[in-house]
């Protein structure tokens, strides 16, 4: 698959809670994505920051032959992803992509056979967002964990409730502050229903798949070899290019030496990564 590297034309932006948004961009020419893939993106008229900013397809969808409307889920931390969010309807935005290599036993055909978790934390909901939907499209069951510190970092619960339930699975929601769902680390609830054995009346996930913050992964992996569940994670690790160029992306592997998060990633194995 080959990136392009072009104009995107802004359809909406979307201010959600927490500084959380969402961006829809109209990109002409661009191949489709598959789950776990990313693009880079900046801010229109933008001078500085100079680099783009690394964000996981969250949606896309054709709107016309060869144009691809692009939805992004991303949440304001500096001034790259706040120039994002100011961006009006009808302004060109730098756009690359797709990049990257996506989920590989749940990717565009369904490719996995039983039921799946989806363990995301905060904003790492958006590199699971894809994945979701094709597992829906796929009729294949999964359960989606979603954890934030509080209830505003769930902000698309309801989306990802909707798609899960249509499978026969469940949305198991956990914050820290007890604002929404249980009390706790969404970490805690995994290990819960995997010590049980069951997700619902189901039995054992075939695959565990995650995004979100470092410590969040780590965890997902340590419970996934203890309960013996093959797993990928879609690493969020900083990126200049998006391509290699900067080899600012490593990600330490098990088997020994690295590997750049752009062009090997950002999807691993969880058994892959040492974290």
């Amino acid at each position: 698959m080959v990136a392009l590297d072009a104009r995107g034309k802004v359809l909406e932006v979307r201010l959600l809670p927490r500084r959380h948004f969402l961006l829809r961009i109209r990109v002409d020419g661009m191949e489709p994505a598959a789950p776990g893939q990313f693009v880079m993106v900046a801010g229109a008229n933008q001078a500085e920051p100079y680099l783009r900013r690394a964000f996981s397809v969250y949606d896309q969808e054709p709107v016309g032959k060869g144009v691809v409307a692009v939805s992004l889920l991303g949440k304001v931390i500096g001034p790259g992803t706040a120039a994002l969010a100011s961006c009006l309807p009808g302004q060109d935005i730098p756009f690359l992509g797709p990049l990257g290599r996506g989920f590989r036993r749940s990717g565009r055909d369904g490719g996995c056979r039983g039921r799946a978790a989806l363990v995301a934390g905060g904003i790492g909901s958006a590199g699971l967002g894809m994945l979701a939907r094709a597992l829906a499209r796929a009729e294949r069951p999964f359960d989606f964990y979603y954890g934030g510190r509080s209830a505003d970092d769930l902000v698309e619960a309801a989306e990802f409730g909707r798609l899960s339930e249509s499978t026969g699975g469940r949305l198991f929601r956990t914050t820290e502050d007890g604002t929404a769902g249980s009390r706790g680390l969404i970490t805690e609830a995994l290990a819960a229903t995997l010590e049980a054995g069951t997700r619902g009346s189901t039995g054992a996930y075939e695959t565990v798949c995650t995004c979100g913050p470092h410590g969040l992964m780590a965890a997902v992996a340590r419970i996934a070899e203890e309960y013996g569940v093959e797993g990928e994670a879609a690493m969020e690790t900083p990126m200049g290019c998006g391509y290699g160029a900067c080899l600012g992306c490593a990600v330490e592997l098990e088997r020994g030496g690295y590997a750049l998060c752009c062009r090997h990633g950002p999807v691993f194995d969880l058994s892959e990564v040492v974290w």
